[in-house]
């Protein structure tokens, strides 16, 4: 299977509209991280000179790729799904293409071309050449693969459409947190809208905490530099700026030459206060271009509709995600886990879980409770400090009067968690140690019973 590879699709979009979910079902089982796509629907007689040509930025065009990267999603989310876009344009008449210089080593390329596929059996070398012509990052030893898609069409052009209207300065924001086809989704829009410099406001800081999970979100560094390494590698002309945001607005407030701000349907009041903003300064107002958001049909029943950032964090939950520091000083047998978290967040049935897998579960509430019994040295210590007033008839220590002198006065309480704290570790690292003992004990007896049987 190969890291990277390229699809060449030149049926008419509607035909291949219903098709996409097979299309890159098939290509998966292909390409296994990396599936850059290049759109060639007026390409009907192509030859080695002219198999790659501009297209037309049409309205058509552009819904295609926002349904592709939601087939991505709902087929498999897992391929880092790029579609070219260095060739769309307004006028494929007076335009050159410029070959791409995409980041990954392309080591296969399929097609849904009949004639391609007749050129690449045909001319097998020049074909390569050809190739590397056009994306000169592709292995002079590339695999090649057809998809079938049924009867070729004969279509001389692609079905007829709207020209997308762009602007010189575009501007975009959002968190970016662990790239997804709903962000490729609306970057797309932007890069296709955007004759010159693209604005990106990342979002960080406090405004962040408002997000689920947020501890698990990606750094700024990272989450621009995975957004900067798409754009430039679908569409390398553009001026990308990536800006750091900490508020709604970004730069949006600041900078007049803006023309365009392209929002989803669940940012559009944002972008409407953009304008606001921008009215008090005596700005022109931004048009908006709004987007729809890419369904997730891999979600839980407790994640959002739409493929989202927050969805991807709670996937995280459970995982190990970042290597584990080294610790010799800690015996490696046995293997420790420590289950903490407040009040109904799931320690339990966590410590169920383990348990079910053979791990030993050491409650250290109900170590806690052992710790007050009488005749061990907390409950001596606990006497010692507050006095025989917290302890009653029977000698045990009354929880309910120590809990009324503790909680009235922070120094008490501090006071009382340093007589129990340092008892309940003790008891722990007793428990772990005659579990230790008993689990040798069996290794040591499990031998023996097999001879005597």
């Amino acid at each position: 299977m190969a890291k990277a590879g390229l699809l060449i699709l030149t049926s008419p979009l509607s035909q291949l509209k219903s098709l996409l979910p097979r299309v890159i079902e098939e290509a998966s089982v292909v390409v296994s991280d990396t599936l850059y796509v290049c759109l060639q629907p007026a390409v009907q007689n192509p030859t080695l000179s002219s198999f790659i040509q501009p297209v037309s930025s049409t309205q058509e065009v552009k819904q295609f790729i926002s349904g592709l990267y939601l087939s991505g999603s709902n087929v498999c989310h897992t391929l880092d799904i790029r579609v070219l876009l260095s060739h769309l344009c307004k006028d494929p008449s007076i335009d050159i293409f410029k070959p791409y210089s995409v980041k990954k080593e392309i080591t296969v390329w399929m097609t849904d071309s009949t004639k391609l596929k007749d050129l690449w059996q045909v001319e097998n070398v020049a074909f390569i050449k050809a190739l590397q012509n056009a994306f000169t990052n592709i292995s002079f030893d590339s695999k090649f693969h057809f998809i079938n898609v049924g009867q070729e069409a004969h279509s001389s052009s692609i079905e007829s459409s709207e020209l997308l209207k762009t602007f010189p300065n575009v501007v975009v924001g959002g968190t970016f947190d662990r790239l997804h086809n709903g962000h490729k989704s609306l970057l797309t829009e932007c890069c296709m809208r955007c004759d010159n410099k693209l604005t990106v406001g990342i979002t960080d800081g406090e405004r962040n905490k408002k997000k689920t999970l947020w501890e698990l979100m990606e750094p700024f560094s990272d989450r621009k530099a995975a957004m900067a390494n798409f754009v430039s590698d679908v569409k390398p002309s553009i001026s990308l700026e990536p800006v750091q945001i900490f508020d709604p607005f970004g730069p949006t407030i600041t900078d007049p030459d803006f023309q365009c701000i392209v929002v989803s349907e669940e940012t559009k009041a944002g972008g409407g206060m953009v304008n606001e903003e921008r009215k008090k300064r005596n700005f022109k107002e931004l048009e908006m271009v709004v987007i729809d958001l890419v369904d997730d049909a891999c979600r839980a029943d407790d994640e959002e509709e739409k493929v989202s950032s927050s969805s991807k964090r709670k996937r995280l939950l459970g995982t190990l995600i970042k290597p584990l520091p080294s610790r010799p000083n800690l015996s490696k047998s046995p293997y420790r886990i420590a289950v903490t978290g407040g009040i109904a967040s799931g320690k339990s049935n966590v410590c169920s879980e383990l348990e079910k897998l053979g791990a030993k579960v050491i409650n250290c509430d109900l170590l806690g409770h052992k710790a007050y019994d009488e005749g061990t040295a907390a409950y001596q210590a606990i006497v010692k400090e507050f006095g025989q007033k917290v302890v009653d008839e029977d000698g045990k220590i009354n929880r309910k009067q120590l809990g009324a002198i503790v909680f009235a006065d922070r120094a008490n309480l501090d006071k009382l968690n340093s007589i129990v704290w340092p008892a309940i570790r003790q008891l722990a690292e007793e428990a772990i140690a005659q579990h230790k003992a008993g689990c040798e004990q069996n290794k040591r007896s499990k031998p023996a019973e097999s001879r005597g049987s």
